[in-house]
């Protein structure tokens, strides 16, 4: 389900980013995205269809993960929440059917194992109805944490369609085997809907977006907005992955249902072609703090026409890298802009090689080479600028390159670091599994089906380290030594 529908509900997004002293317990980024109503609308309720995903610390501590939500003004505070945690200590029993009274939405997932899948039943109370879905996955991040995706949740909410509204939700795991406890709580989380509209285009022959956000309630609504671009193309708002564009920026709309303001702002070349995610978050009224996002599209820009087979870089001397990619086809292809990184992010045109195709157009494969004098004794990266005859332009994967002095099958660099942030670069692309343990032995990161030839790890806290790199498809097992320092 991959059209974003523009409607009032559940175009909002939950959103949540709190970091508990329990590792288990860090809960961020719950969406609602690609919301379709399922017709016909009962006079009293909205039918919805969805998908909902959510991020959590990747740990054994949440065999069980739980989702309740109601209307604000039918909110029972079970946990008794505070700044959206329980005020009890310790464990807490599991609320029941007699507690969830009005809950018009139950999800229950079971992430104990290698595999994850939606509860039919409610572990602690059979009673308690439970929503579907068609699918659930699970995706490991570079952090440690899991992003999980559940897709066509549906779901009917005791308020008619158009009706602005302030939601709050519970989510919950557990680690005892039944259930019957709540470990770690993340509670009265509170998301709009109905509040706000907003519609947009991006424009990549001018590198800008336009949008207009719609009032439609009575009272003035202020807040701030942040751009993200789709940099995967999969229609999904994830943090993680997607990048940051344009940072807290204020707006506000004028009392009155329909009336409007504006938004605008520029796309950086590197995110040609590529849809954006806008995250409303209001600061006044009753939905105050409460979030959306919302998805406008690159209607305006075609697709990029040339389709890579491959791309590598290899250092055949002290002196030399070859670089070689392959086209599958070109279509309005002016050429290909090569460039080198040998430090601080600091991309620096190499050479621009012509198409080899007539008029930029081939349907068949093509193949292209470029030695670059490069006696950089360090890490140097390579990525490849497409450009097309209109001027439009995307980037390939990076490729990394040791110096002719490191010999080292994996190099991390910088080692030691002082902000968290490792690179490593592997000896050829591949697909591996990384984990990074303690100076006791103790798993503390997992990174599953890593590939490429290049990673980063971020975030991690200061002291020693052993990354395990295992490639999946010979078995062999490397070891790394990692430093983090203090400053």
């Amino acid at each position: 389900m991959k059209t974003v529908l523009r409607s009032w509900l559940f175009l909002a997004f939950l959103t949540l980013s709190m970091t508990r002293l329990q590792a288990q317990c860090e809960v961020s980024n719950i969406y609602v995205q690609n919301v379709s109503l399922i017709g016909p609308q009962p006079p009293d309720s909205c039918i919805a269809e969805f998908d909902l995903s959510f991020t959590i610390e990747n740990n054994n501590g949440n065999k069980y993960i739980f989702i309740h939500t109601w209307l604000l003004t039918d909110y029972p505070n079970y946990f008794n929440c505070v700044n959206g945690q329980p005020t009890g200590n310790g464990s807490i029993r599991a609320p029941k059917s007699a507690d969830l009274v009005n809950s018009f939405l139950n999800i229950g997932i079971n992430n104990d194992g290698d595999s994850v899948y939606l509860l039919n039943t409610y572990t602690p109370d059979p009673g308690v109805p439970m929503a579907t879905a068609d699918s659930i996955t699970r995706e490991i991040q570079p952090d440690g944490s899991a992003i999980f995706i559940l897709y066509g949740v549906r779901v009917s909410v005791p308020v008619p369609c158009g009706t602005p509204t302030v939601l709050a939700t519970d989510l919950w795991s557990s680690q005892s085997a039944r259930a019957q406890n709540a470990h770690c709580v993340n509670c009265s989380i509170l998301n709009s809907v109905g509040f706000l509209s907003l519609a947009g285009l991006v424009n990549c022959a001018s590198l800008t977006f336009n949008a207009t956000i719609t009032n439609n309630s009575s009272a003035t609504l202020n807040g701030y907005y942040r751009v993200y671009a789709d940099v995967n193309a999969d229609g999904y708002f994830t943090p993680a992955v997607d990048t940051l564009i344009q940072d807290t920026t204020d707006f506000t709309v004028a009392a009155g249902a329909g009336m409007t303001t504006s938004i605008s702002g520029t796309v950086p070349s590197a995110n040609i072609n590529q849809d954006l995610f806008i995250l409303l978050t209001q600061t006044s009224g009753q939905a105050s703090g409460a979030s959306r996002v919302i998805l406008i599209p690159s209607t305006q820009c075609s697709v990029l026409p040339v389709s890579f087979k491959s791309f590598s870089a290899q250092r055949t001397n002290r002196s030399n890298v070859m670089l070689r990619w392959e086209t599958a086809s070109e279509i309005n292809n002016s050429g290909f802009a090569l460039q080198r990184n040998i430090g601080a992010n600091n991309w620096q045109l190499v050479n621009f090689i012509h198409s080899k195709a007539v008029a930029g157009n081939s349907d068949a494969p093509l193949i292209y080479s470029y030695n670059d004098l490069n006696p950089h004794n360090g890490i140097s990266q390579y990525r490849i600028m497409q450009v097309d005859l209109d001027g439009r332009a995307r980037f390939s994967d990076i490729r990394a390159v040791r110096g002719f002095g490191q010999s080292n099958a994996v190099i991390v660099y910088p080692n030691p670091s002082s902000d968290g942030r490792v690179n490593i670069v592997f000896e050829d692309e591949g697909i591996r599994d990384l984990t990074l343990t303690d100076v006791s032995g103790r798993a503390i990161r997992q990174w599953k089906s890593v590939s490429g030839n290049t990673f980063q790890a971020i975030n991690l806290q200061p002291g020693f380290y052993t990354l395990l790199i295992r490639n999946t498809q010979t078995g062999i097992v490397q070891t790394e030594k990692i430093v983090i320092s203090n400053n």
